[in-house]
């Protein structure tokens, strides 16, 4: 049995694991799940990751 601590960690993981997700892969926020403060974090981090990519791919496309 999972305790309520873990429950509510579990709830905030998955919010941001989802804004990750939506900013890496839509590139769209979901308006209802924007509320959440974890989605947020997530959705933003997401983006970073996203430029960070694009940064990679750009180097890597100028080496050739």
């Amino acid at each position: 049995m999972i305790n309520p601590t873990e429950k509510k960690r579990a709830t905030y993981l998955n919010a941001f694991k989802d804004g990750v997700s939506d900013a890496l892969l839509n590139g769209v926020m979901d308006d209802e799940r924007r509320s959440s403060a974890y989605y947020r974090r997530g959705y933003d981090f997401g983006l970073v990751m996203y430029q960070e990519i694009n940064k990679e791919e750009e180097r890597r496309n100028e080496s050739y």
